[in-house]
Order: structure tokens, then C-alpha cells, then sequence
């Protein structure tokens, strides 16, 4: 059996878009980046009673351009030592047909059946993995959120005795109550030294004169801000 899918990133979160601006100028990269950014609309399922995200795990749907991405993610991994801002987690994720997309956000198809038909032959322990964690058929679109995500270039980072090629996503999202919150994501592989990147992406930071605070996952935050309403 293959094993899952991983997505393993760091999560800096930021007070103002300023941040951005301090980066891009530290890594000496055109400011024009900043207008580059790409909207995405996160959208979310559920059961009613939030069986999936009391569990921590994760069905959404992803509009970005002419894409509709469909992912599910498992539970946070133990986190590794050294590391205060690394996300660890499963993710599986496959591109869908847009009208699939809008089957799916008008509740013509479930979100498993969405799971079942294009998933092919990951669907199977997908499927078990999202009934352990919630055994309830009825999910349900429960709401989105925005974001504007830009990439910049990769740069190589200079990591205890070796270079590092890292890509930063420099995020703005905005919550259900209105909420706009900024940060910084660097995705990376198992295969690298996390406590190390973290170092060193710490230190980068600091020359460059930006503040940051560990940031919680974004669907954490947007159920956050559904509890809050």
C-alpha cells in the first residue's frame, strides 16, 4: 500500500503586511512580487456537530484560477524536537472537473462520494481514515474562507554547513467575522532537517527586522471564528 501524502511547512505568523515588504526587500527581490498574489476561496465540510474538526482532520475544497482542489487532511504529527512552528500532517489532495466543484458546493454529491469518484485508488484508505475520525455520513458545506497567496522565487538559505533551496508563501487571509490575518508558510520535505531550517529561518527574520508568532493551521482558525459568531 502507498504510504499518505505529507505536507510538512512552517507557519510564521505576522502583525501587518509590512512584513512582507521587509522580506522581499531583505532577500533584494523586486517589489513587484507583492502585487503578484493569487485569490484562493477555501471551502469547508463538516457534520453539523464538527466530528472532522474536533479530530483535526480536514475535507476542503480549493478555488484557485481555473483549478478546484480537493484535499483531506489528517492529524498533526508528533511535533519534531527543536521545532515550535512546524505543521506535520497528512494530505492527500487531487485536482477536480469544475462542474464536480459545483456538484459539490451545492450538495448534489457528498463530500465522500466527491472523495470516492476522484480519488481512485487512494479513495479506499482515505475513506477509512475519515470514518474512523468521524463516523457521520451527512457532511456538509460549513463555510470559506479568502486568502491571497503570493510565491516568491526560491532562495537558497544557508543552514548549519549547507544551502538550503526554500519558497516562501506569503499569505492574507480573511475570516468569516472579517478578520485579516498575514503570515509566512516555507513548505519542506521529510527528508530535510527541520530544527535546522527553523534556525535558520528564525535568524533570516531577525536581520530582516520582522516580529513573527507561531501560527495555528487556518482551518483552525476559521472554525475558530465560526465559534465566535
Amino acid at each position: 500500500m502507498t504510504s499518505p501524502c505529507r505536507e510538512i511547512e512552517f507557519k510564521f505568523g505576522v502583525r501587518s503586511r509590512r512584513a512582507f515588504e521587509q522580506l522581499v526587500e531583505h532577500l533584494g527581490l523586486p517589489e513587484s512580487l507583492l502585487t503578484e498574489g493569487v485569490t484562493q476561496a477555501n471551502h469547508f465540510f463538516d457534520s453539523q456537530a464538527l466530528c472532522l474538526h474536533k479530530k483535526h482532520f480536514v475535507i476542503r475544497l480549493r478555488e484557485q484560477n481555473e483549478k478546484n482542489i480537493l484535499t483531506v487532511k489528517g492529524e498533526q504529527a508528533i511535533q519534531q524536537p527543536g521545532t515550535s512552528v512546524l505543521s506535520d500532517r497528512i494530505e492527500e489532495e487531487v485536482v477536480i472537473p469544475r462542474p464536480a466543484a459545483e456538484d459539490l458546493l451545492h450538495g448534489r454529491i457528498s463530500p465522500l462520494q466527491a472523495i470516492s469518484d476522484h480519488f481512485k485508488d487512494r479513495s479506499a484508505s482515505i475513506m477509512q481514515m475519515i470514518n474512523t475520525a468521524c463516523n457521520d455520513p451527512s457532511l456538509l458545506h460549513i463555510g470559506e474562507f479568502s486568502n491571497v497567496r503570493i510565491h516568491l522565487p526560491p532562495v537558497m538559505l544557508s543552514v548549519a554547513n549547507t544551502s538550503e533551496k526554500l519558497e516562501f508563501e506569503l499569505d492574507t487571509s480573511t475570516f468569516p467575522d472579517g478578520s485579516v490575518e498575514y503570515e509566512f508558510e516555507i513548505e519542506i520535505t521529510e527528508h530535510n532537517n527541520a530544527a535546522s531550517i527553523e534556525a535558520a529561518l528564525v535568524e533570516l527574520f531577525q536581520q530582516a527586522g520582522i516580529k513573527w508568532h507561531p501560527a495555528a493551521s487556518k482551518a483552525e482558525r476559521f472554525f475558530a471564528t465560526l465559534a465566535n459568531n
